[in-house]
């Protein structure tokens, strides 16, 4: 019950970072604390698949008992990667598939064009997406067994009761923001190369 009230007060704190502005974007900043980032980064951690092979056959392994520095990225990364995930699951609740794809594409080449990320580094930044999608959603479930967290992945169902108008014009805003960004530091509106995206 406390992990559950601890994922809403998150989910509720990424809302108006993600989509803030302003003043309200500052204070919101303050609200995704150092210490709440790192929380969402240890869930993503302990969902990250040991191997993934990519869709064109590359295996990725991740040393998970011994690499745990090495695959993380920094908390300001992580804090980024948040904030698009939780655009990409507004865009999934509205089946905006187009909007969701280019979101995430766009913040692939933008951290592509900041550093040379390892290959488990990228799969832990899509980890890290794809599970702030599902908590976004409401479908990330946490849970304790033996006093360890395990942490899990729901399915997730079209929200088409709460996709007015006015959601899918603000999903489509910022996902052209994010487009931009992307075209600006790499220079080439060219598609992202991630290490894959994993089904949800």
């Amino acid at each position: 019950m406390r992990a559950m009230w601890r994922t809403r007060a998150l989910v509720a704190a990424i809302a108006v970072l993600a989509w803030g502005s302003g003043s309200t974007g500052q204070a919101a900043s303050k609200e995704l604390s150092e210490r709440s980032v790192k929380v969402l980064m240890d869930y993503a951690w302990r969902i990250l698949p040991t191997k993934f092979t990519r869709p064109d056959g590359k295996v990725i392994e991740v040393d998970k008992k011994t690499k745990k520095n090495e695959t993380l990225v920094p908390i300001d990364v992580a804090r980024d990667v948040i904030k698009v995930g939780y655009t990409s699951a507004q865009a999934q609740l509205c089946e905006m598939w187009e909007e969701q794809t280019t979101n995430y594409d766009a913040m692939i080449r933008l951290l592509r064009a900041k550093n040379n990320w390892s290959d488990q580094q990228l799969l832990y930044i899509t980890t890290l997406h794809r599970m702030t999608i599902h908590m976004a959603a409401g479908k990330l479930k946490v849970a304790e067994k033996d006093g360890e967290q395990i942490v899990s992945l729901e399915p997730i169902e079209p929200g088409k009761d709460t996709c007015d108008d006015e959601k899918r014009k603000r999903v489509k805003e910022i996902v052209a923001q994010h487009v931009e960004a992307a075209k600006a530091a790499a220079g080439s509106p060219k598609q992202a190369e991630g290490p894959a995206r994993q089904k949800r």
